[in-house]
């Protein structure tokens, strides 16, 4: 997994095991749906702002803000050296004055992502995000600590929770509209939430960093269709790529599940455990949507898994909920056509002829590709620019509703022994 961090040049800590179960779906009810307000993991909620989740106390309330918290500040958001040729052309004095007013930038997009990154690792487990009236929330705002968990003692757990649900977790990313990728966005007021907290100076547990990957273990390219070939111990996993100019260089990244999440799946056998598809990004005319790619991988068998998408330097990365499938030694797997321009990220597992035709690569190999078996629950440690779920299964498709025949009524008439007998 560090090989995704290493693709774009990025360092980054990994985030410790799961906390909390994952929530696939919105709760009945919720007032965020598909047909609401555009969702945006790169930012937090604005206005003030706390977590609901039904039937919680006070107490479940912060042991989840504080698992939530360690999560968001071991991600990171890339460095911004758009002012190096400033502080070049100012010589000594200019590139000390950038580098004052570059840090302090760097530590705001920092305190935004870990703002937004708390917000996302609540949502994806199950908690609401509740915004108060301006005044009301101010009043809370203006409360010392203890008051405060005091007055969110009975919030935090309601049903109908006081004031405006403004966020839940409902596949977001999964939406074309959704923002999951970028620069952090504002930060409007802290979480009422987290200021709510009692302080603590526990230290919490380092995450596992693991070895550093051998040679071996370095991603595949992809495959010439010439040079398509199954080796011994190997699998081949197809995946195409479509979108649109101004997508371009938007990266998949796909993942070998290891023993836990926190141990990465080139550790017990020293071979490759990522590989990644890319958006070509040659010139084009915006709003073109002739950009695709359709790539082929020999990689080891085993689980892979739709991880993480990057643009540039950052990385959203779905380590607390992904979607994968199982690929078997000698087997050819499509893992699926996505279209990063579509209304949703999900792949079209309609196998191309092109793949199933007796003179495809991987059939002259020996073998014909089947469609894989998407499945969701997989967690992983934690790195990138911001953490969030990504469920991909297909639909499943719909059943065919039941036909009911209604009965003819059956009326029965009444006859004189004389009509009966004629």
């Amino acid at each position: 997994m560090k090989r995704i961090i290493a693709a774009v040049g990025v360092l980054a800590a990994v985030a410790g095991p799961a906390q909390a179960q994952l929530v696939t779906r919105a709760p009945v009810g919720a007032a965020v749906g598909s047909e609401g307000p555009r969702v945006d993991i790169t930012r937090s909620s604005a206005g003030y702002a706390y977590f609901n989740r039904a039937g919680a106390d006070i107490d479940q309330h912060d042991a989840a803000v504080r698992a939530c918290v360690v999560e968001a500040r071991r991600m990171r958001q890339p460095d911004d050296n758009g002012a190096a040729g400033a502080a070049a052309a100012g010589g000594l004095l200019g590139a000390l004055v950038v580098g004052v007013i570059q840090g302090a930038v760097n530590g705001m997009q920092e305190r935004r992502g870990v703002a937004a990154n708390l917000e996302n690792c609540m949502v994806v487990n199950g908690w609401r995000v509740v915004r108060l009236e301006e005044a009301d929330g101010k009043t809370l705002a203006d409360l010392e600590q203890p008051a405060l968990r005091a007055a969110l003692a009975t919030r935090v757990g309601a049903d109908q929770p006081a004031g405006e649900v403004v966020r839940v977790y409902d596949n977001d990313a999964a939406r074309g509209t959704t923002v999951v990728i970028g620069r952090s966005g504002d930060l409007d007021k802290p979480s009422l939430s987290l200021q709510s907290l009692a302080p603590d100076t526990t230290e919490p547990a380092a995450a596992r960093k693991g070895p550093e990957a051998p040679r071996s273990a370095r991603p595949p390219r992809a495959m010439k269709p010439e040079d398509v070939a199954l080796t011994e111990g190997s699998a081949l996993v197809t995946v195409r790529l479509t979108g649109m100019a101004e997508q371009g260089g938007r990266t998949l990244f796909f993942t070998r599940a290891g023993p836990r999440p926190d141990v990465y799946g080139w550790e017990a056998d020293g071979r490759p455990a990522l590989f990644a598809v890319a958006l070509p990004n040659r010139g084009a005319v915006r709003g073109d949507r002739t950009r695709a790619v359709t790539q082929t991988f020999s990689v080891p068998p085993g689980r892979w898994r739709l991880s993480a998408l990057n643009v540039g330097q950052y990385i959203t990365h779905f380590c607390l909920g992904a979607t994968g499938f199982d690929v078997s030694d000698g087997e050819a797997v499509y893992a699926g056509a996505f279209d990063l321009s579509g209304e949703q990220l999900a792949p079209d597992m309609r196998v191309p002829d092109d793949l199933l035709a007796s003179t495809a690569p991987a059939a002259t190999a020996g073998v014909r590709h089947r469609a894989a078996e998407w499945s969701y629950g997989d967690r992983e440690q934690c790195q990138g620019a911001y953490l969030y779920a990504l469920d991909v299964t297909p639909a499943p498709a719909s059943p065919v509703p039941a036909v009911t025949v209604e009965a003819t009524p059956v009326v029965v008439v009444e006859t004189s022994p004389v009509e009966a007998s004629q």
